[in-house]
């Protein structure tokens, strides 16, 4: 994968505020971006996770501080998953 360097200038408050070091910075920025894209659904969750090396369980950690849904399912679709599990569970009982 080919690496793009950029320079940001910001003020120190904004560091302050943000509760990283600059050292922290460029993995901060790219975890940024990444979950945006998610929540965009710009970027699947396994390209997500090898693009900040990890696994999807702690992609799934880190999606949850910025709250991007797991699932990006629509009311439709999530009305005729509940459905699917309903008549599962009959045929099964």
């Amino acid at each position: 994968m080919a690496l793009k360097t950029v320079q940001v200038e910001l003020p120190e408050e904004l560091w302050e505020l943000a509760g990283f070091s600059s050292k922290q910075a460029s993995a901060k920025v790219r975890e940024f971006i990444v979950m945006e894209l998610l929540r965009r659904r710009q970027l699947s969750q396994g390209k997500a996770a090898k693009l900040l090396g990890l696994d999807r369980w702690a992609l799934m950690d880190v999606m949850g501080a910025y709250e991007v849904p797991a699932t990006q399912l629509t009311t439709k679709e999530l009305d005729e998953e509940l459905e699917h599990l309903r008549q599962h569970r009959k045929r099964k009982s």
